[in-house]
């Protein structure tokens, strides 16, 4: 027979209190098979794995208005609303989808330079236009 020794406490217990984090989810690429998610908690972290993505896809944007540019005459209207919908698009994850994750500076930042890049698409824009309009006058007789 086996005995036992109850112990009587009335001492208040430590109570755990379970925080919940919000973090940042994203699955890796297909090469690893066995990871399907992953969880990062760490707001530094993921600060930085988004500062990252942002300054892939403004380079990205970056090459496009530049090829813009370069093209000069050979430039059509379908090109540039490519580039103004790649910075709308990037201007909406600012602001919106990863605004809570990023730092203010950050932010300011690189929606000082996506306002740039807007004035030069403007101006690329109207050049393709009055090529556009010059053509149109051309034709007609």
């Amino acid at each position: 027979m086996n005995s036992y020794i109850l112990k009587n406490d009335d001492k208040e217990k430590k109570v755990l209190l379970y925080k919940e984090q919000t973090g940042y989810s994203f699955s890796p690429k297909k090469e690893y098979k066995r990871v399907k998610k992953i969880t990062v908690l760490d707001a530094d972290m993921v600060s930085g794995i988004l500062e990252d993505k942002i300054v892939k896809a403004y380079n990205r944007l970056l090459k496009i208005v530049y090829d813009l540019i370069v093209a000069g005459d050979e430039t059509t209207s379908g090109d540039v609303l490519v580039a103004y919908t790649e910075l709308d698009r990037i201007r909406n994850i600012l602001l919106y989808k990863y605004n809570q994750y990023l730092k203010k500076e950050f932010v300011e930042k690189y929606m000082k330079k996506l306002y740039i890049l807007e004035l030069e698409l403007k101006k690329v824009h109207v050049l393709e236009l009055t090529d556009e309009i010059e053509e149109e006058r051309g034709k007609s007789r």
